[in-house]
C-alpha cells in the first residue's frame, strides 16, 4: 500500500476534460461580455456576411450574448460540482481503503490461530467498534451520507444540462427561425 496515495488523490486535478471546455467556453464569452458591456461595442454591420443591425438588434445581440454566459455558466457549475463530489468520493473510499485494510489485518492476525481466547474475541470486537466509531466521530459517515443524498440531485442537474437545455435551446433556435423566414 502506497502511504501517499491518499495525499496524491487529494492534490490532483479534480477537473475533468469536459469540465475543463466547458471553463474556458464560460471564461471567453465572460471576457466578451465584459468587454461588450463596458466598452459598448455591439457591432453594426458585419461586412464578412453582409449584414447590418439596427438598434433593436443589437439589443438582442446583447441578449443572446447574455444567454450564452448564463449557459456556459450553468453548464460549468452542474459539471464541477458532479467532479468535485467524484473528486471527494475517491478521497473518502481511499481512507476507507485504507481503514479496511488495517481492521482486515488485526483481523486475519487473530484468526490465524483459530483458537482465540475471550480476551482476543473481545478485543477483536473492540476494534471493530473503534473502527465503527471511529468513521462516525470523525464525520466520515455523515459526509458519506450527505454524499449519497447528492448524487440523485447532481445526475439530475447534468442531464438537465447536458441533454434538456441543449435540445431546447435547439428547439427555441428552430422556432425562432422558422418564424422569421419570409
Amino acid at each position: 500500500m502506497n502511504p501517499f496515495e491518499a495525499d496524491i488523490i487529494r492534490v490532483t486535478d479534480p477537473l475533468t476534460p469536459y469540465t475543463r471546455s466547458v471553463r474556458k467556453s464560460l471564461l471567453i464569452s465572460s471576457v466578451i461580455a465584459m468587454a461588450v458591456a463596458k466598452t459598448g461595442f455591439v457591432p453594426t454591420k458585419i461586412s464578412a456576411l453582409g449584414l447590418e443591425f439596427s438598434q433593436a438588434d443589437r439589443g438582442a445581440m446583447l441578449w443572446l450574448v447574455g444567454a450564452v454566459v448564463a449557459f456556459f455558466l450553468i453548464s460549468f457549475l452542474v459539471s464541477a460540482f458532479g467532479d468535485f463530489m467524484a473528486w471527494r468520493m475517491s478521497q473518502m473510499a481511499k481512507a476507507w481503503d485504507e481503514d479496511s485494510v488495517g481492521y482486515e489485518n488485526l483481523r486475519k492476525l487473530f484468526l490465524e490461530d483459530k483458537k482465540l481466547t475471550e480476551e482476543e474475541r473481545e478485543e477483536l470486537r473492540e476494534q471493530e467498534r473503534r473502527v465503527g466509531a471511529m468513521w462516525r466521530n470523525a464525520g466520515h459517515l455523515d459526509n458519506h451520507l450527505l454524499i449519497q443524498r447528492l448524487v440523485g440531485p447532481i445526475s439530475w442537474a447534468r442531464v438537465t444540462v447536458e441533454f434538456i437545455l441543449p435540445f431546447l435551446a435547439g428547439i427555441a433556435g428552430l422556432v425562432l427561425i422558422v418564424r422569421t423566414t419570409p
